[in-house]
């Protein structure tokens, strides 16, 4: 007889190994997940979701407890019993899209060789692809799609294989809505013919199309239960301790007529030659001034992350110019980024990442009491003597954004910092660049979140490499 449930667990542990001691993702955690339908697993930063997830598929197996999927016991399986049940039943994706992407095949190419059926592949590639919106991406590669597009391709992937679970971390983390809507659209679709999604999410509009919702806290399960929206807690907010060299009396405060401090003009930018050539930007103009918050929204693949490498001089332009603190190459106390894959380092603590720039600047003394503050803000204290690999993908995205803000920029460029953030830590994340703004800066933010548009003063669409103003 078929199990009447997907997943259960009994008395689950899993604990971490790390250089600095272990971490305890989950702590005995018992539940099931029914068969059929959409569950999420929902929870802050640092919960164990990722984990639960990955226990799920077989990535990795359980401190104590046991895990049963389908009816078959995997919590102690060898790992090639366990690749056997992601080959024949689990599909898998990743928070991060790219790494479920090789770099060497196309679109296509990851399609095929996910269908279980050689003689339909290609109808079946054709199919999900359009089902995705990515059928004009199908013979590109990774690297020539935008961050959503290759989120996408790796629901796709997963789709593709016919599994009857589907695993997913994210999956709307680097989407704009338009693109989440079919994504979502498509789970629901297939949801609803029998295969069995479990979600890892923040994302309302994820919730809303659950049938089951499992929420984590620390480690705990603290619900189980068919789909009620979940309270958001709000951190409570902690003044920021600026240095005195960094305090709101600029010249710019009530001063419509100050110089901007990000200036692009004529801005054009291609990838790619010949028939594979793309236009990411096509005569870009654009100005931002201290003080001002700045939403740059478009669908994926429109010119957003672009637009941003550029202001943040990571890119040159084909054409035009763009003018920034620091000309050229600046420094991290002129122009600061908070990344996609935001780009912390391993080898160094939390607290280190945090604390580079200005270590970098000779100015570490100074601002200690303002990084114990960001810390303290954005959750991250007690996480602050850990490698940024102990901690959740939530955790580090705020460990980045800390350490952008960390010299108060005169410009800081961040790219989707509340993607991984749940409601309370999205907006967490939003006062503290606010609060980076209000004491002389500026900052351009490429976002699909309407909570972040609701924060901005202004917005700039762009759509196919053109901005259209708000």
């Amino acid at each position: 007889m078929p199990s009447e449930h997907a997943v259960r667990f009994e008395g689950v542990v899993r604990t971490y190994r790390t250089p600095t001691g272990e971490v305890r993702a989950l702590r005995d955690v018992t539940s099931t997940l029914p068969r059929g339908g959409v569950s999420v697993v929902v929870g802050p930063s640092g919960s164990g979701k990722s984990s639960l997830l990955r226990l799920v598929a077989g990535l990795d197996s359980p401190t104590q407890g046991s895990i049963d999927v389908m009816g078959i016991e995997i919590g102690h399986a060898s790992s090639r019993a366990r690749r056997r049940l992601r080959r024949a039943a689990v599909g898998y994706v990743f928070q991060r899209p790219s790494d479920n992407l090789l770099a060497h095949l196309t679109v296509a190419d990851h399609l095929r060789l996910a269908s279980r059926s050689v003689a339909a592949a290609e109808r079946e590639v054709m199919a999900t692809a359009e089902a995705l919106g990515i059928e004009h991406r199908l013979d590109h590669l990774p690297d020539e799609l935008s961050g959503g597009e290759q989120q996408r391709v790796a629901v796709a992937q997963a789709l593709a294989s016919g599994a009857s679970i589907v695993v997913t971390d994210e999956p709307t983390a680097e989407l704009d809505s338009e693109a989440a809507d079919v994504v979502l659209a498509r789970i629901a679709d297939l949801a609803s013919r029998g295969v069995t999604f479990i979600l890892a999410t923040h994302d309302r509009s994820v919730m809303a199309i659950a049938d089951h919702r499992l929420t984590l806290d620390h480690g705990v399960v603290a619900g189980s239960e068919p789909h009620r929206r979940a309270k958001v807690q709000t951190p409570e907010w902690t003044a920021l301790r600026w240095p005195a060299a960094v305090t709101p009396d600029g010249p710019w405060l009530g001063d419509e007529d100050d110089e901007p401090v990000l200036t692009m003009l004529g801005v054009h930018k291609t990838y790619g030659e010949g028939q594979g050539e793309v236009v990411a930007l096509d005569g870009v103009d654009i100005d931002v001034r201290a003080g001002e918050m700045i939403g740059v929204v478009g669908r994926s693949g429109s010119g957003k992350t672009t637009l941003l490498n550029l202001a943040a001089g990571w890119d040159r332009p084909d054409r035009g110019t763009v003018e920034r603190p620091g000309g050229a190459d600046p420094v991290w106390a002129e122009v600061a980024v908070v990344p996609q894959h935001l780009g912390l380092m391993d080898e160094l603590s939390v607290r280190e990442n945090v604390e580079y720039p200005a270590r970098l600047a000779r100015r570490l003394a100074e601002h200690r009491p303002l990084v114990d503050d960001l810390l303290d803000r954005l959750g991250l204290t007690e996480l602050q003597h850990r490698s940024p690999r102990e901690t959740s993908l939530g955790e580090q995205q705020r460990t980045a954004v800390a350490r952008a803000v960390v010299l108060a920029p005169p410009l800081i460029v961040a790219d989707e910092p509340t993607a991984h953030q749940d409601e309370g830590w999205a907006a967490a994340v939003l006062r503290t660049l606010a609060d980076a703004v209000v004491v002389g800066g500026a900052c351009v933010v490429a976002t699909h979140d309407p909570d972040v548009l609701g924060a901005v003063d202004r917005t700039i669409g762009i759509a196919d490499g053109r901005l259209d103003r708000d």
